[in-house]
């Protein structure tokens, strides 16, 4: 009879373990995508960063590996669609065009599916303030993309699924108003062909 019991301890802690490891992905997108303020294909979070961030949101930031620095002096951005909506897929080909955002630095930093940076020849993964060309009206386009394009050309490598960061180091007041943020003008992500 002890046998039993003890084999039935097991076999649930077991189960109860499966379970609480394959929900708790799923269930940290959730609430994290609850909180996200969202403005196109971009979303953010005001709380990444701050003592206001509930723990779900914390460990969304843990498990992407995203060291998050206090809210005032950076916002991240994620996107994972395109303007339409769609999944961005590493084998299409992608502009992000827009007005260089209001921040002291700001930065457009591609990712693959395991969150991690992507390989590529020219050790090329983001485009900043500071080396972006700009036209005579301060905007920019940057090209994503498995093939070179001329100018800003980000490469996209075998990755499948693709995700991009927007960073803004000590933006502009508009990007810590909740209402604001749903409207000011961010990056398009437009797929080509």
């Amino acid at each position: 009879m002890l046998v039993w019991w003890i084999v039935a301890v097991v076999i649930a802690v077991a189960a109860g373990a499966a379970i609480g490891y394959l929900s708790v992905g799923p269930l940290l997108n959730l609430v994290t995508r609850l909180s996200t303020v969202k403005n196109g294909p971009w979303g953010t979070s005001l709380a990444a960063g701050s003592v206001s961030a509930n723990p779900y949101l914390r460990a969304w930031i843990a498990r992407h590996a995203l060291l998050a620095l206090r809210k005032e002096e950076t916002i991240y951005f994620s996107a994972y669609t395109d303007e339409d909506g769609q999944p961005l897929r590493g084998e299409c080909d992608y502009r992000i065009e827009g007005r260089a955002p209001d921040a002291r630095w700001w930065s457009i930093t591609a990712y693959g599916e395991d969150d991690f940076l992507i390989p590529n020849e020219q050790g090329r993964y983001s485009w900043g303030s500071t080396e972006i060309a700009l036209d005579e009206e301060g905007r920019f386009t940057i090209y994503l993309s498995r093939t070179p394009k001329p100018g800003n050309w980000l490469p996209s490598g075998e990755a499948r699924r693709l995700c991009l960061s927007l960073r803004l180091y000590n933006p502009g007041p508009v990007y810590y108003d909740r209402q604001s943020l749903k409207t000011v003008e961010l990056p398009r992500i437009i797929r080509e062909g």
